[in-house]
């Protein structure tokens, strides 16, 4: 048996500040190189809704996904796409839209260079309202989007974002191509034109069960694939298309979605975007608000932010805790408490925290699924006041908020798992939740992210590179949110420098 290095992992808070330390520096993004279908979509990493007549979509909330290129030369190039972008309904969108930048929200990127997304009235009366009218309009040479940039060398992150708007918004895209002078290197692109869609299949075998003859066996065969199975022994699936560029699991069955990859020696870590909530929305005492039906509070032992406040979850409840994970068995872990045993040896675990903790207690900044309505049924936010929330009371609620957190701090959001493989070898990778409590938990996630230590690779030029945002750091490291007066590193696309903020 190959010999590994494992230890118990936390969350990443302020990921990019960590990055900026010693101990962090050099992770570099491998999915792409490991991983099959990271975004259950070949090719791409992040999180999307739909796609369908060979077209990518995203309905109602912010999105973000990419792929990254490894190794790209240095150089001027042009990275275009078939997108647009509707800022809320067809009509708020026409009447408002054109030429307001706070409506315009969606964006292409490389790196740190970002090209907003045309708007879908942008110069016409008329605009498609389906992925077929869309498909149509792309193949007809409309809504091209193109971004001009220098590219120092090294990896090389393009894709298309959208930081959220009004319910309603809609974006769609398709065709990315990559030139560089004379050289095209389109063909880097996995799946450009979306020509394959969202893959949720899991790669069985069968072989004889002498205790059930009618029922043999099912055997996972194929590495690489996503492995659905979980603790209850059946293959469930991920929420999709809940609004937003975000998957989910929410009061439901156990999961487990796994992947085995073959990893050659080194120090790794997996992770995502993502959170657990202890139970349903709310500021409440003993109670939460029940998702199904209608909008009433329901009595529950302990709340969401009685659960904070007691610290009651803890690394070793395997009932209440959802988890990523590593494993180095031959089989995927199905069962946490039952795999307790290979912790120490050939598994390794993180609790996933919740909002309560993430956000330490302050439930004004915390996103919810539960949407805007009281127990009146009232809508309690106007429609077209407020970005990246339902208006109005949605059975089992959506993912507007979560899918926009994310997009917009991902470093506040993004945990993880490390491990070391000490001689190539293959492991188990995933997220977990063995059984179906407390009542209306919620767990949101997106971007499943693989990454490996380089002691060559320059990590602050990798910060927040697959949203292109500007980012603030402290001389220690320490992001920071609004920075004035004082000597700050500044991260604005592929470029870092220290400079004075007064």
């Amino acid at each position: 048996m190959a010999k590994f290095n494992l230890k118990r992992s936390s969350m990443l808070l302020g990921a990019a500040a960590v990055m900026l330390s010693a101990g962090a520096a050099g992770y570099r993004d491998v999915t792409g190189q490991y991983m099959t279908n990271p975004a259950f979509l070949p090719g791409w990493q992040g999180a999307i809704a739909a796609v369908g007549e060979g077209v990518g979509e995203v309905w109602c909330g912010a999105f973000n996904i990419y792929q990254v290129l490894p190794d790209m030369p240095a150089g001027e190039y042009e990275l275009t796409v078939n997108a647009f972008y509707r800022c809320g309904n067809n009509e708020f969108a026409k009447e408002h839209q054109t030429g307001n930048a706070e409506l315009n929200t969606a964006y292409i990127y490389a790196n740190g260079n970002k090209q907003v997304v045309k708007g879908l009235f942008e110069g016409r009366e008329a605009a498609p309202n389906s992925m077929a009218e869309a498909s149509a309009a792309f193949a007809a040479g409309d809504y091209v989007n193109t971004l001009k940039f220098n590219h120092e060398g090294g990896d090389l992150t393009v894709g298309i974002a959208n930081t959220g708007c009004y319910f309603d918004e809609w974006s769609a895209f398709d065709n990315f191509s990559l030139k560089s002078g004379d050289k095209d290197y389109s063909d880097l692109i996995k799946n450009a034109g979306f020509e394959e869609g969202i893959d949720l299949t899991t790669i069985w075998d069968e072989e004889p069960n002498p205790e059930d003859p009618e029922n043999p066996k099912k055997i996972y065969v194929e590495t690489g694939h996503w492995n659905m199975m979980n603790s209850a022994n059946s293959d469930k699936k991920p929420d999709v298309n809940c609004w937003g560029g975000v998957y989910r699991k929410t009061n439901a069955s156990p999961y487990n979605f796994g992947q085995q990859v073959d990893l050659p020696a080194g120090k790794y870590r997996f992770s995502a975007l993502t959170f657990l909530r202890y139970g349903g929305g709310g500021d409440y005492d003993g109670k939460i608000i029940s998702c199904k039906g209608e909008w009433k509070l329901q009595d529950v032992e302990k709340s969401p932010k009685q659960w904070w406040e007691e610290k009651a979850y803890t690394e070793d409840d395997f009932i209440a805790n959802a988890y990523l994970y590593a494993s180095f068995e031959e089989a995927k872990p199905t069962d946490l408490a039952t795999a307790i045993e290979l912790l120490e040896e050939n598994m390794v675990y993180a609790r996933i925290k919740g909002p309560w903790e993430i956000c330490d207690g302050d439930y004004a900044v915390m996103p919810e699924n539960e949407t805007r309505g009281n127990a009146a049924g009232d809508q309690i936010v106007p429609e077209y006041d407020v970005k990246n929330v339902m208006p109005w009371w949605e059975d089992s609620g959506k993912e507007r908020e979560s899918a926009a957190a994310f997009v917009n701090e991902p470093e506040k959001w993004r945990q993880y798992v490390e491990f070391e493989v000490k001689e190539p070898c293959k492991v188990w990778v995933g997220l977990a939740k063995d059984q179906n409590n407390p009542a209306q938990y919620w767990n949101p996630f997106a971007d499943f992210k693989l990454e490996k230590f380089d002691d060559n690779y320059n990590a602050v030029e990798a910060i927040n590179s697959a949203n292109g945002a500007v980012e603030y750091y402290n001389l220690q490291g320490v992001r920071v949110a609004n920075p004035e007066n004082g000597i700050f590193i500044v991260r604005e696309g592929n470029k870092v420098a220290k400079k004075v903020i007064r």
